[in-house]
């Protein structure tokens, strides 16, 4: 093969997305289409190298793996090991049992399919898994496994026969993963099947499935084009797109009109990606990728918040020079062993397999002993009710059940039935379902009947469609006619406003739209604000290892101002000021976690039943009336 520059650039262009996605500057909110790319320039190579070897009757499974392993394999066991030490320092025993279980699945080339199998809404958050970046590694390893096999079984049969099939799978797959992308958000993302097309797109350029650009015109022009999808997709693209889906033709065909338009000749777009600087950043960015995702999570983990701009920047600094020194002395020196030995195919295998079983050994003990709890001596961690409490797959809807698994008010009431009382909707997501407690405890003292009506990741937003909530739509078109039939006066609104924001999933306007048609009802709304969320997992590891029983909240208040805005004429209710204080020395609110009853929440930022009660209390009289300036 010829070395090509232009696509080291391309990874360039590809890692830098991620890194800065990840790193949290807004402006390349679709960074995580990087990974795309790095599919179909993999894609690409790969195929390259087998149609070399098939044209020349020189395909050897044996020596394709090698090379495969000796890529791939060295710096990630590298990072793995690190990654475990870290963990077994820095994590508390339910942290390092999860980690534990994903460090024998990235090892056994899996992780995808495990983080597909653990994508439950309550899971612990995903960005502060130091390996869930692995999960692309688990689908571009297992197309290792089946490209070679499927070209062995076709070899006889020549290019054109290979093009043919490898079109059909390709259409095949990026049909799947259309229609998953809507029911089954989770699988088209990890799953290898809805990405086959993405890799095979690059495959089929390498195999000559597209006739050569010949014109300097044309060529520039799909260039330049491919540049702009590209782009478009990291600045315009957020994590609330539907993705992949028709979203991932974006960077998939703008990457594959680079490599193809650079194979006829050069371009303008092609000279920028030469650039040295380019080319350098493309050569470490393997290693660039494997260790940029623990270093973060850590990071965040270590400062119990988000990082400062100035803690990135540095951190980002550290990350580049990790990358330079992995790329160096791992990934170079084993791409290219001097010993003998080290070319040896049945070498390569036993060291691999040798490697494997012991990362995997690792995550094994690590599962079995729940975390090695004898780290600690009076590590005692307890169970915090209030989940239970949600009505789950009943009044609180999981993502998988369809609207008309709701059963009703009759099933969904909190508290007894009063007489002759108007009745109050609770609508929202998980944020809304964690006032069931509280609202429980003080039903019978209010003058309203209250209703449940809560689904996973849904705020009570009207015509407002969720990526990953497929129903979402649908729950909350029918919020109307339950107010109709059923002579509900009163609706209370509630969810992680912020998470909606931080994913510009949060349609302002709709929300206004949706707090205006209520109230031309003659409904009175109570929207319950932005309630603390916090950067750890569990409340009793964070008093445990920290020695607090405070922490700041990640989100701040500031999340409150756009749904203020967005709703006036509702009653809003600043759910923070019972267990929060601003920090003058601050930007985040520091806020309590725990009493000497108990703890306040039960994860990263779900209400315990305790504190849910207190919170409930504490905003009762509010419930209780109008405000006064309602109505006018």
């Amino acid at each position: 093969m010829t070395y090509r520059p232009d696509i080291d650039g391309l990874r360039a262009v590809s890692i830098l997305s991620v890194l800065l996605f990840h790193a949290k500057f807004s402006l390349f909110s679709g960074g995580y289409i990087g990974v795309d790319v790095f599919f179909v320039i993999s894609g690409y190579l790969i195929g390259s190298i087998v149609l070399n070897d098939a044209q020349r009757g020189t395909f050897s499974l044996a020596d394709f793996y090698v090379r495969r392993i000796r890529r791939i394999l060295p710096a990630l066991f590298a990072a793995l090991a690190v990654t475990a030490v870290l963990a077994l320092f820095l994590l508390s025993p339910q942290e390092l049992k999860s980690f534990s279980q994903n460090l024998a699945a990235t090892t056994l080339f899996s992780s995808n399919i495990v983080y597909y199998l653990k994508s439950g809404y309550f899971e612990n958050a995903a960005e502060m898994n130091p390996l869930l970046h692995t999960w692309s590694l688990g689908v571009e390893q297992q197309f290792y496994i089946v490209f070679p096999l499927a070209v062995l079984a076709l070899l006889p049969y020549g290019r054109r026969v290979w093009i043919a099939v490898l079109a059909a799978a390709a259409a095949a797959s990026f049909a799947l993963g259309v229609s998953l992308v809507r029911d089954h958000p989770v699988a088209a993302f990890y799953l290898l099947p809805p990405r086959l097309w993405e890799l095979v797109l690059g495959a089929l350029l390498a195999f000559g499935a597209v006739p050569d650009i010949r014109g300097r015109g044309v060529r520039e022009l799909a260039c330049a084009l491919g540049a702009a999808l590209i782009l478009a997709s990291v600045f315009a693209l957020t994590e609330a797109t539907a993705f992949p889906g028709y979203a991932a033709l974006l960077p998939c065909l703008g990457a594959a009109l680079i490599i193809h338009a650079g194979r006829s000749g050069p371009t303008v777009v092609g000279r920028v990606l030469t650039l040295r600087p380019m080319v350098f950043i493309g050569l470490i960015s393997y290693s660039m990728y494997i260790w940029h995702w623990p270093l973060m999570v850590f990071a965040r983990f270590y400062k119990g918040r988000d990082l400062s701009t100035k803690e990135t920047l540095i951190l980002l600094a550290a990350i580049a020079a990790v990358s330079v020194l992995s790329w160096r002395l791992i990934e170079v020196p084993f791409r290219k062993p001097r010993a003998a030995s080290g070319r040896r195919p049945s070498m390569v295998f036993a060291r691999t397999g040798w490697a494997m079983a012991g990362l995997a050994g690792v995550g094994l003990i690590g599962h079995l002993t729940n975390g090695l709890p004898q780290r600690f001596s009076d590590y005692a961690p307890q169970d915090i009710s209030g989940r239970e409490l949600y009505k789950e797959h009943t009044c609180f809807l999981e993502t998988d059940q369809p609207p008309e698994a709701w059963p009703g008010l009759e099933s969904c009431r909190i508290g007894s039935l009063k007489a002759d009382a108007p009745t109050a909707l609770l609508w929202g997501d998980s944020f809304a379902a964690h006032y069931v407690p509280g609202l429980q405890n003080v039903a019978d003292t209010l003058p309203f009947n209250i209703v449940q009506y809560t689904a996973s990741g849904c705020p009570p937003i009207k015509d407002l469609s969720v990526n990953a909530r497929p129903n979402c739509q649908e729950f909350n078109s029918r919020v109307e006619e339950i107010i109709d039939r059923n002579g509900i006066r009163i609706v209370i609104m509630a969810a992680r406003w912020e998470w909606y924001m931080d994913t510009n999933a949060l349609d302002l306007r709709r929300l206004h739209e949706t707090v205006e048609t209520l109230l031309n009802r003659g409904i009175r709304i109570v929207v319950l604000g932005q309630s603390p969320v916090f950067r750890f997992r569990n409340p009793y590891d964070h008093t445990y290892f920290m020695k607090s029983e405070r922490a700041y909240s990640i989100t701040g208040q500031a999340a409150d101002q756009p749904v203020i805005t967005a709703t006036r004429g509702a009653q809003f209710v600043d759910t923070s000021d019972y267990f929060c204080d601003p920090d003058p020395c601050k930007a985040l609110p520091l806020c309590r976690i725990k009493d000497d009853q108990g703890f306040y929440f039960l994860d990263q930022g779900h209400f315990s039943a305790h504190g849910s009660i207190l919170l409930v209390q504490s905003i009762q009289e509010v419930l209780r009336a109008p405000d006064p300036s309602y109505g006018e």
